[in-house]
């Protein structure tokens, strides 16, 4: 991960928030490796990871470099393994598990603009041409954006895209990768938004003048969630401290996932968001965020995050023999088919890093389905990028079970079955993840 850094307004939704990451059912409980530094990044991916936010009436850049972690963990489900069943970002509730140590978590504050009418006061977060305003985050239903979660639960609403919004912190932190806790604000009072420059009177941009629209009814209280979000912030230099604070065994959970190789199971730690390939338009409602377009089979592959000589295959399985008009049903109903898988459908739990949907020709914007993972290469045990690629398991007979003693646990036999007509061809996605294999 590089140091550098610009200034400008650029975010992007990522959020990988319905899976889950496994942890491996292993003897021993799994260690974090010595992280190794990934290769330089592309000019998109180096804007992706970047965006501003209000401190103390300046504007900020701040450096992305882990996932987004969901504070909710409600057990385990066998069809899982050990897979902790992560639950959904949601306002109003109080996380049971903590990323790190609850002293080195700060708040992060998202400002909605929420002055709408009455039956859609949140209009302006979704539609802020038409209220003549900017936004520092596009909302979800516009852009997939770096590290944040694409939906969150709404009291009143349920489970709604992440709305537009800015950002304001109340500390750098000492300017070192730490976690941050989603707090939301509702700003009700037009003139007290801050757009993308801070300007005007009644700008929120500092913990003073957040407090001064409280006093005056023009914003609503903070408001909790279970949400948590990685980034350092940088100096005006543009430096600051990579290393993470320490994780705690919740975070270790999430990050790890297991994975085929060879015919066994390794164990996978993630260490960043995901990343789309294929850029939509820029807009200038959001300053010059670059706006990722949705991971999508066969979709564009035009912008790969690193050189492409670094970037390995990452080939999910996905079991695919239901019934004729709904081939896809095992993949999010696997107990009624028998099987167990390594990640979860996003109907059952959040899942670290992954995409939270996919465009699937002929289906359209779907859940991210539940699947295995195969890779071909253990990258020299080395934190770096991977392809997605999805394949499609046709017959319950060559799909793996979680130990890997048959199936598809290696390239020969996926490419056996793939010759005997048991799976499909390998699917191109316009969409990397980021994880080093652990030794």
């Amino acid at each position: 991960m590089t140091g550098g850094a610009t200034a400008g307004a650029l975010a992007v939704l990522a959020v990988a928030m319905f899976l889950i990451v496994p942890s491996v059912g292993a003897t021993a409980p799994p260690k974090m490796p010595a992280l190794t530094p990934q290769p330089p990044p592309r000019p998109l991916l180096s804007a992706s990871e970047q965006m501003p936010a209000f401190l103390n009436g300046s504007i900020v850049n701040t450096i992305y470099l882990q996932g987004n972690f969901v504070g909710t963990v409600n057990g385990t489900n066998a069809t899982f393994g050990m897979e902790p069943m992560v639950g959904l970002p949601a306002i109003g509730v109080t996380p049971n598990v903590y990323p790190t140590a609850r002293a080195n978590i700060h708040p992060f504050i998202a400002l909605v603009p929420w002055w709408g009418p009455a039956k859609k006061p949140y209009d302006p977060a979704y539609h802020p041409g038409a209220y003549g305003i900017r936004e520092m985050c596009a909302p979800a239903t516009r852009a997939v954006c770096w590290d944040h979660p694409s939906t969150i639960i709404v009291p009143g609403l349920g489970n709604v895209p992440l709305p537009g919004h800015d950002h304001l912190i109340t500390t750098a932190a000492g300017f070192h990768d730490t976690w941050w806790n989603l707090e939301i604000v509702l700003v009700l009072n037009q003139t007290y938004w801050p757009n993308l420059n801070g300007v005007g009177t009644h700008a929120i941009t500092s913990a003073a003048a957040l407090a001064a629209a409280q006093t005056a009814k023009a914003a609503s209280g903070a408001l909790g969630t279970n949400d948590f979000l990685n980034f350092a912030v940088a100096t005006v230099q543009g430096g600051y401290t990579p290393t993470p604070v320490a994780g705690t065994p919740a975070l270790l959970k999430q990050e790890l996932m297991p994975a085929f190789l060879g015919g066994k199971v390794v164990n996978t730690l993630y260490e960043n968001g995901f990343f789309t390939s294929s850029n939509a338009s820029r807009s200038p409602m959001f300053g010059m965020e670059p706006l990722l377009s949705e991971p999508g089979i066969g979709a564009p592959d035009i912008h790969d995050p690193i050189a492409n000589h670094f970037e390995p295959p990452f080939i999910v399985l996905v079991p695919w023999w239901g019934p004729s008009s709904a081939p896809y049903d095992p993949a999010y109903h696997p107990a009624a088919y028998g099987i167990k898988l390594m990640c979860a459908p996003e109907s059952i739990s959040v899942c670290y890093d992954h995409p939270t949907t996919i465009n699937v020709s002929g289906l359209g914007v779907v859940p991210l389905p539940g699947h295995d993972h195969l890779i071909t290469t253990s990258a020299h045990f080395t934190d770096t990028w991977w392809s997605l690629i999805v394949v499609l398991v046709t017959n319950s007979s060559v799909f793996p079970d979680l130990n890997g003693s048959h199936g598809i646990t290696s390239l020969a036999a996926l490419t056996a079955a793939q010759a005997a007509g048991q799976a499909s061809a390998d699917l191109a996605t316009n969409t990397y993840l980021n994880f080093e294999v652990n030794p």
